[in-house]
């Protein structure tokens, strides 16, 4: 099951208007409000066991030399997004990230709201540190009710402080960087074009996964090989 995008075209092209908007709205934390500081963190285990040992190279998971890519393009405020990343996705980066058969690469889209743009942001900064997997994993394990503040500045540097050797504060100052700009302009031209219409969305060297089950992209990287 996946999250439909309504509009997808045009919330894309508005998206890039107001860019600058949100990016203020999200630096600020807007009227949106925050979780608690107080509150621990969930899944930053599972995270470090998942994505430990496995190369990161900007968006990309695995080896960057592996055969077969597969291309999730995903929103970090989606909940079906967040249930394919904690129920589906570790047994596909056990079984054929980690041994070198497939790489990941991640495309994240901001359509649900200010919050998702923020995510959207700290993930490509964390992207430049090459942590990117194992930050949104932790984002992802600690997702709240679209568009409530959940996906806060204070949650973007709590989970970044979780991940072993990402600098929060060079996190913090990539958020509007020239590199993590391009990448979210990136993915936004590279969703528009393949006609993607609901997250989360998988390509597997082009061609569309039937689902985002851990089966159909075993069985999708399979063909592939």
């Amino acid at each position: 099951m996946s999250r439909s995008l309504v509009l997808f075209a045009a919330v894309g092209a508005a998206a890039l208007v107001v860019a600058g908007v949100l990016i203020a709205v999200s630096l600020s934390g807007g009227t949106s409000k925050p979780q608690s500081t107080n509150a621990a963190l969930s899944g930053v285990g599972d995270a470090l066991s998942i994505f430990g040992g496995i190369p990161q190279h900007g968006i990309v998971l695995g080896n960057p030399n592996a055969p077969v890519t597969v291309v999730e393009f995903a929103d970090l405020q989606c909940p079906y997004c967040m249930h394919f990343t904690t129920d589906q996705l570790p047994a596909f980066v056990q079984q054929d990230v980690r041994t070198g058969k497939a790489k990941l690469e991640f495309r994240g889209l901001a359509f649900v709201g200010p919050d998702s743009l923020r995510g959207l942001r700290a993930a490509n900064a964390a992207a430049q540190q090459n942590k990117l997997w194992t930050f949104i994993d932790i984002l992802y394990s600690n997702q709240g009710t679209e568009n409530t503040g959940w996906l806060s500045d204070a949650m973007v540097r709590r989970a970044a402080a979780a991940v072993p050797g990402l600098n929060v504060a060079k996190l913090v100052a990539a958020l509007d960087s020239g590199p993590v700009n391009t990448l979210v302009q990136a993915a936004q031209r590279l969703a528009t074009t393949a006609g993607v219409n609901s997250t989360p969305t998988l390509f597997v060297n082009g061609t569309q996964v039937s689902s985002a089950t851990a089966a159909a992209l075993e069985q999708a990287v399979a063909a592939a090989s």
